[in-house]
């Protein structure tokens, strides 16, 4: 659980690469708590077996973290970089990648955070919109996002499975 009275950072990871080992392990926790809970979404290891080309995001644009202390409780990877799902989708965005919070943080509105921290930065990078997609079998998932903001555009078929996807101005 993140300490009480120590503050929550939410910001551009000033080295992305080397940060990214740290939420790669944030992501694996989720993947596990997910296929435990039978999600088959994020299969345990699929993240970490990613890291080349998640390191390719980042480049691109930045790694999101929110951290206390030394510890990553939460992130994303923003990119403006368009792929598969969006291809007939017009207009200039950033791309919202893998949201993840640590269990000890979930349910303490963290997760909004860092995406209200996204649009903050595709703001300033001058994007209009941010979009994201999730797995369309994942119906709580779904209803997270259009909670916060996030209007729905329809479907794609994306490496062999349907996502649902998702813009915020």
């Amino acid at each position: 659980m993140p300490e009480p009275g120590e503050a929550i950072e939410i910001a551009a990871a000033p080295d992305g690469e080397l940060a990214l080992a740290d939420f790669v392990d944030v992501l694996e926790e989720a993947g596990q708590w997910l296929w435990d809970r039978g999600i088959p979404q994020w299969e345990p290891g699929s993240n970490r077996a990613q890291q080349a080309r998640l390191r390719e995001l980042v480049r691109s644009g930045c790694l999101l973290r929110a951290t206390q202390g030394d510890d990553t409780l939460a992130g994303c990877i923003l990119s403006p970089e368009r792929y598969e799902a969006w291809e007939g989708v017009a207009g200039d965005a950033v791309y919202l990648h893998k949201l993840a919070v640590r269990r000890a943080a979930a349910g303490t509105g963290l997760g909004a955070r860092v995406v209200a921290r996204a649009e903050d930065w595709a703001r300033e990078q001058g994007f209009p919109v941010l979009r994201l997609d999730c797995w369309d079998g994942n119906a709580s998932l779904r209803g997270y996002y259009r909670s916060l903001g996030f209007r729905e555009l329809g479907t794609a078929l994306e490496h062999g499975y349907t996502v649902r996807l998702f813009e915020r101005p």
